[in-house]
């Protein structure tokens, strides 16, 4: 049962370096394990270590799997895997982008910006009328006969 669970391991480490479909990986790695059923069938005393003596690293393994592999199939995963990543790319600069957009509206809004509007008035002293002596009581006359809010 140990080693079957250490073989377990060992498979699972060999999939990581495999850059091709699911089924292609297990159908690869079906083979490998009829390989190892075979090995132990013709050696019963050999333990987990001299089956991965046998079989090499899972890095090695795995490069020369995928040796076996046609061009065609590999070039397709790559492609897929690569639209799939751009594809997670855009959908995260997209939520980027509208959670930006929503933060900067709602702290705006949530800011209290008020517009407001002011008047100048500017006062030209040749065109000051007659009546009124001095700027400053012709602006206090002005404000007190238009209703300010």
């Amino acid at each position: 049962m140990m080693l079957a669970n250490d073989l377990k391991t060992y498979y699972d480490e060999v999939r990581r370096y495999l850059d091709c479909p699911k089924d292609e990986q297990d159908r690869l790695l079906l083979s490998v394990n009829k390989q190892v059923i075979e090995l132990q069938v013709d050696n019963p005393n050999l333990d987990y270590d001299g089956i991965v003596e046998f079989l090499e690293e899972p890095e090695s393994l795995a490069a020369s799997l995928m040796e076996r592999l046609s061009p065609d199939v590999v070039q397709k995963f790559k492609k897929k895997k690569r639209r799939l990543r751009l594809s997670i790319i855009a959908c995260v600069a997209v939520v980027v982008v509208a959670l930006s957009t929503l933060v900067i509206y709602t702290s705006t809004i949530q800011s209290g910006v008020k517009i407001s509007e002011k008047n100048t008035i500017v006062i030209d002293k040749d065109n000051v009328p007659p009546d009124i002596e001095d700027a400053k009581s012709y602006i206090e006359n002005y404000y007190n006969q238009k209703e300010i809010p």
